[in-house]
């Protein structure tokens, strides 16, 4: 097997202020769930066919985590979000192209990013469809409408959330939280143990929501702990 491995410098970090974004990345047509599990736990992630992992210079803040799907008790928001979304119907089965579903993530990016163009049909098979791995698509219902999809890759023993898009007319239904919820549902239902998050980063609002999912794990040198305390997150970066 053949792997190369390349790095690539991004420029600015898009979680945290004055830093640099940097990966090392790597590209494969098929691998082991087995394999593809132990990477995560030393942060790696996965986009289409791209292994990557962060490796920016001085900061080390991007760190696995994981939530303990037998032992998840949602919080009181999260118990309103599943109240909010009593009427959606979610349908799980393979990471396939669908028309439905491309038109809705590329009005989801383009809610979050208006002055971009629109995606090409090509960026999003790239990205969502093509997969080394085993990849489900969970599709979000309100009757017979679709209002949000979500991409995991199916381990030995877990979910890996890959990526979640909705409908931004739906933006008061708290669907990020809800797919979260329903993705540990999931993994529950295939006798599952693990839903990875892939990073978090600490004093990243964005990543802020990751650590409300309780109980949850970091990896922090390759072990897995619940000490939050342990996570290295160098607080003087080197700056752009």
């Amino acid at each position: 097997m053949d792997v190369r491995l390349y790095e690539s410098n991004h420029g600015a970090c898009p979680y945290l202020p004055d830093r640099e974004w940097v990966t090392h990345a790597f590209a494969l047509a098929s691998m082991p769930a087995s394999v593809y599990e132990s990477l995560l736990e030393q942060g790696w992630r996965r986009s289409g066919d791209t292994f990557y992992r962060n490796r920016c210079p001085g900061c080390g803040c991007c760190t696995p985590i994981r939530v303990p799907v037998r032992e998840f008790t949602p919080s009181r928001s999260q118990r309103r979000a599943t109240r909010r979304n009593g009427d959606v119907r979610v349908e799980a089965g393979p990471a396939e192209y669908d028309d439905e579903v491309y038109a809705l993530y590329a009005s989801y990016l383009q809610s979050r990013h208006p002055s971009e163009s629109e995606p090409a049909p090509q960026g999003f098979v790239h990205f969502l469809v093509d997969s080394p791995v085993n990849t489900s698509l969970m599709r979000y219902f309100v009757g017979n409408r679709l209002v949000g999809a979500g991409w995991v890759d199916v381990l030995d023993d877990g979910l890996s959330s890959i990526y979640f898009a909705f409908d931004p007319a739906e933006h008061r239904r708290s669907l990020g939280t809800y797919s979260v919820i329903r993705e540990i549902e999931y993994a529950r239902e295939l006798g599952l143990s693990w839903l990875y998050l892939g990073f978090y980063v600490p004093g990243s609002p964005k990543m802020e929501y990751k650590a409300r999912f309780a109980p949850h794990e970091v990896a922090v040198n390759g072990e897995w702990t619940r000490d939050a305390s342990a996570i290295r997150c160098d607080p003087s970066p080197s700056r752009i």
